[in-house]
């Protein structure tokens, strides 16, 4: 079935009481256009299709599934509400922002971009969770740059996320100087404004670099395998004091087979399980780096000395260690590390098996 497509027209000059009444005018730019014919769309994508600037498109409480190529220009706001957008199996988005000409997909309730598409005037504004998420189950390379995705993460099964990788192994993808902003954050473990999964596995397939991830809970979830480029950030590049609630990269899985690089020091990474590290794995965590340990039974252990190499700066600690790569686990002074929050450095290898210490192995139980 091919998507469903209405069109409406709105004149909107966005003045300057507007722009003085949106809450949110202090974490997002200022609006790219002042006017904007109104396309409504649902159902599936499934033939070769543009969306065209200078238009807002609306998905409106039905998902949207992207079975073909879908071809996004600069400039272009896409509003949601109550709804996901699913790229699945041979469906692709390619879309391309510029610097001048982001690409934005938002809450139907933003005034912000193209104005007051939903005709309420003052009475509604975005809040997180107004929509699902962009979903990417198709493996063929969706590309987004300069783009922005704001307000997603409504509970889905359970789960809050505005970006969702599926789980096939290496997704190609692209996200390149993208904004992921203001998630509605979720209590479970795999909560996370950009979910990236056992998707997530090689940096030259799955490409995400110069993106900013701010105004969530937890930023950021992948493969403890996937080296993360060091461009990315952790706040609002416009106004740095707007970071994440939860702070840190959170990682899943074994590292096998692979070399990774755990070398982002603006935030902590983050490991919920006891990774053991085999013969032909390697872990190089650098400089500076602040690795925190959710739970007692997680912790690293080496199968071979080249497994892990510890940079004697690197510093190994507890989730609830709040003097260390701040307050990861956002409870404010709630709670404080103690010894055996977690498990520890373990070398496997020799005859007798050991628990490493170091000045820089902070709170584990061993």
């Amino acid at each position: 079935m091919k998507a469903t497509i209405r069109k409406t027209f709105l004149m909107l000059l966005i003045t300057a009481a507007l722009a003085s009444c949106s809450k949110d005018d202090d974490i997002n730019p200022e609006p790219q256009v002042t006017f904007c014919e109104i396309i409504e769309v649902s159902g599936t994508i499934n033939e070769p299709t543009v969306w065209q600037a200078g238009f807002v498109y609306v998905i409106d409480g039905f998902d949207l599934r992207v079975e073909s190529v879908l071809t996004i220009e600069p400039g272009v706001v896409i509003k949601v509400r109550n709804a996901r957008i699913s790229i699945l199996e041979q469906g692709k988005i390619i879309a391309e922002g510029t610097a001048d000409k982001r690409i934005v997909f938002t809450s139907l309730a933003d005034d912000h971009y193209c104005g007051d598409t939903n005709g309420d005037e003052n009475a509604t504004g975005p809040e997180k969770g107004d929509w699902v998420s962009l979903t990417l189950q198709g493996t063929i390379g969706s590309v987004f740059k300069f783009v922005d995705i704001f307000y997603a993460g409504q509970s889905s099964g359970g789960t809050n996320r505005a970006v969702d990788i599926g789980w096939q192994q290496s997704v190609a993808f692209t996200f390149d100087h993208c904004r992921i902003a203001h998630t509605m954050s979720g209590t479970r473990h795999d909560s996370q404004a950009f979910h990236g999964s056992t998707g997530m596995t090689d940096a030259k397939v799955s490409k995400f670099t110069n993106n900013a991830l701010y105004d969530n809970g937890k930023p950021i979830y992948f493969n403890a395998f996937y080296t993360l480029d060091p461009s990315n950030v952790f706040h609002n590049p416009e106004d740095p004091s707007i970071t994440n609630t939860n702070n840190g990269i959170y990682l899943y899985g074994q590292v096998l087979d692979m070399t990774v690089d755990w070398n982002n020091t603006e935030v902590p990474y983050v490991v919920d399980q006891n990774y053991q590290v085999y013969n032909s794995a390697t872990i190089n965590i650098g400089p500076d780096v602040v690795v925190k340990f959710m739970s007692t039974s997680a912790g690293l252990q080496r199968n071979a000395p080249q497994n892990i190499i510890l940079n004697p700066t690197a510093i190994l600690t507890s989730y609830k260690d709040d003097d260390h790569g701040g307050d990861t686990n956002g409870d404010g002074s709630t709670t404080s590390p103690v010894s055996g929050d977690w498990q520890g450095l373990r070398n496997a290898y020799g005859a007798i098996p050991n628990w490493e210490q170091s000045p820089n192995i902070l709170y584990s139980s061993n």
